[in-house]
């Protein structure tokens, strides 16, 4: 039997299985009396042995049979538990990681590395530690679930923001409980063709008229169902059994299709808009919708949560802690937020640099934090929420933070920051540790210390059309935020004109639109300002940008970009309404400015350059 056909389906479950093992560890090492922990990886252990066995991996199941035996011995009390032996099962799941990746490349034999950990294992079995040390063997206890309800959720067909309203229902019930599992996801939530029909589960033990009374405080909801726990059971099993596995690689050609859809869609539109043909009109429409529809379908297919890159993280601040002889813990929120998977696949590099930083002359040295008043141990959090159309994942630590004078004078010295410049900013903060080879730590070490990590962070989250912004004081610790958006490669935009040409604006960073009136133009800090609702924006003038030829028309319009906390006036010649765009990345030519960040192909055929809110804000 060809069992090569199943090596992919191996690997994948493999991974996930050692992702826990990871989780299980971390969990025993802070509390050696719990049996949850052993239980669970014994479990994860044993599932990989089987089915290494069963491939014929034998490096792969020689390892797990080790570390089986020996979590079988510390279960039955004949091996103490000591920080010796978590850290040889930390060293089996590395071992097994290695193994099973060696596998999935087709080396199958047992290495050199992999038969004297199989020795250590068995030593380590055999030994009898004495008995008061050992953790006494228990029963499996069995894992509470919190109950779960299934809410289903209509919003009245007249309500103006549907989706709004569907995210403030959402709001009003978080407080009764964990919500999780909402579809259509919340990304649907934003689009003009969101129905308003949505659900979700709901963890806690609130009552169904309690939940009910919550929603419809949201206002505008015509009706709302909530099961009981056995229903909402019934109907996850029932889930989980249509799930399937499938490659990424076809979900990738699945949405090139797409993207040539919607082109090939908004083409469509547009002919059919300029001619006197009902029938035409009509199968334009519903091609239109069915393409949305296949659109909103293929992104959800290729959303994954953000828990997926956070797991990784627990075990690298465990180990990057006990190198540096630092105490230190990871914490993760908001992990079931979903970006698309090749989103996800692009942060998780810039998020270890950060991590990593953080550990390294974020947090003190446990001696030095005790003296500032603080606990032992330091702790590292990532964090993901939702920001319109984008997600923003925020690295903080607790740490000894930034002293901004004594950076403010070193950027003086190396001739970085203007000698006029009195007071460091978040901005030039953030230029100065996102400089290649600048670095705060005194000096290089295995973990950091070149100034290479920032650079790192900065300039992928401006190849994915996201920014980085930094928050920091003195003694309290630091925070990097990094926005970027839902996904990469079909985008909702507004397109602008200037001069002959047109240009698309992601609508994600678009705040609104405003009228760029003479008399509401201001000036701050030699700057041209445009005074909206009393506040001052900076302008920035496309037309001025591009050098755009002929003159300015006498009226033209404002478009207020956001990013974080930061605003900017982008003034244009002329809006030409919203379209989804397919973002086509190019290799800039020598020259290109910077404040283009992709191009695209608009409904006539004719391309757009795709502007980066980030380079104009």
């Amino acid at each position: 039997m060809d069992l090569s056909k199943y090596a992919a389906l191996f690997l994948a479950e493999s991974r996930e299985h050692l992702s826990s093992c990871n989780q299980y560890l971390l969990e025993w090492e802070r509390d050696p009396a719990a049996a949850e922990p052993v239980a669970g990886l014994f479990r994860a252990i044993h599932t990989i042995k089987g089915m290494a066995a069963t491939m014929g991996y034998d490096a792969v199941s020689g390892l797990a049979h080790g570390t089986e035996n020996l979590l079988d011995a510390v279960r039955a009390g004949r091996v103490a538990v000591t920080p010796a032996l978590v850290q040889l099962l930390f060293s089996a799941v590395d071992g097994i990681t290695a193994a099973v990746g060696r596998a999935g490349a087709g080396l199958t034999a047992v290495a050199a590395d992999d038969a004297a950990l199989m020795a250590e294992l068995d030593a380590a079995a055999a030994s009898a530690g004495p008995a008061e040390a050992a953790r006494p063997a228990a029963p499996e206890a069995e894992r509470q679930v919190p109950a779960s309800r299934l809410v289903s959720v209509v919003i009245r067909s007249d309500a103006q923001v549907r989706g709004g309203r569907a995210m403030l229902a959402l709001r009003r019930v978080e407080p009764l409980g964990a919500v999780s599992d909402v579809r259509p996801g919340v990304a649907m939530f934003e689009r003009d063709d969101f129905d308003g029909r949505f659900t979700f589960r709901l963890a806690g033990d609130a009552g169904a008229s309690a939940i009910e009374a919550a929603i419809r405080g949201a206002g505008d909801i015509d009706r709302v169902t909530v099961s009981d726990g056995a229903a909402a059971a019934g109907d996850a099993a029932a889930g989980l059994r249509r799930q399937i596995r499938i490659d990424l690689a076809r979900l990738d050609a699945l949405m090139k299709h797409v993207g040539e859809l919607v082109v090939a869609r908004n083409r469509l539109v547009e002919l059919a808009s300029g001619r006197d043909d009902a029938d035409l009109g009509g199968v334009a429409d519903q091609v239109s919708r069915l393409v949305g529809d296949l659109q909103s379908e293929v992104l959800l297919a290729r959303m994954s949560p953000v828990a997926e890159v956070f797991d990784r993280f627990p075990r690298v601040v465990r180990d990057l802690a006990r190198e540096l002889g630092k105490q230190a813990r990871f914490e993760s929120e908001g992990g079931e937020i979903e970006l698309d998977r090749a989103v996800l696949d692009e942060i998780g590099d810039p998020l270890l640099h950060l991590i990593r930083n953080a550990v390294d002359h974020g947090l003190e040295s446990p001696e030095e934090r005790v003296a500032r008043g603080k606990p032992a141990e330091g702790r590292v959090v990532a964090s993901a929420s939702r920001e319109r159309n984008t997600v923003v994942i925020r690295v903080a630590d607790d740490g000894r933070g930034i002293d901004r004078q004594r950076m403010l004078e070193r950027g003086r010295r190396d001739g970085l920051i203007d000698p006029a410049v009195t007071t460091l900013t978040d901005d030039l903060l953030l230029r100065l540790l996102a400089r290649p080879g600048f670095s705060t730590a005194t000096a290089v070490s295995g973990v950091s210390g070149r100034g290479v990590g920032v650079d790192v962070a900065m300039t992928r989250a401006r190849a994915l059309g996201g920014t980085l912004s930094v928050t920091a004081s003195e003694g309290t610790g630091l925070t990097f935020a990094l926005r970027v958006p839902l996904t990469l490669a079909i985008v909702r935009a507004l397109l602008t004109g200037v001069g002959e040409e047109r240009y698309a604006v992601p609508i994600a960073y678009v705040a609104e639109t405003v009228d760029f009136d003479l008399q509401r133009v201001t000036a701050v800090r030699d700057r041209q300002a445009l005074v909206v609702r009393e506040r001052a924006i900076p302008t920035v003038h496309l037309r001025d940008l591009v050098q755009a030829s002929g003159e300015a028309p006498p009226r033209r319009p404002g478009i207020i970009l956001e990013v974080g906390e930061r605003k900017t006036a982008l003034i244009v010649d002329r809006l030409l309404g919203q379209q989804d765009i397919v973002v086509e990345p190019f290799e800039a030519p020598r020259g290109m400015p910077t404040f283009f960040g992709g191009a695209t192909i608009l409904a006539d055929g004719a391309p757009a350059l795709i502007l980066d809110a980030a380079a104009l804000v």
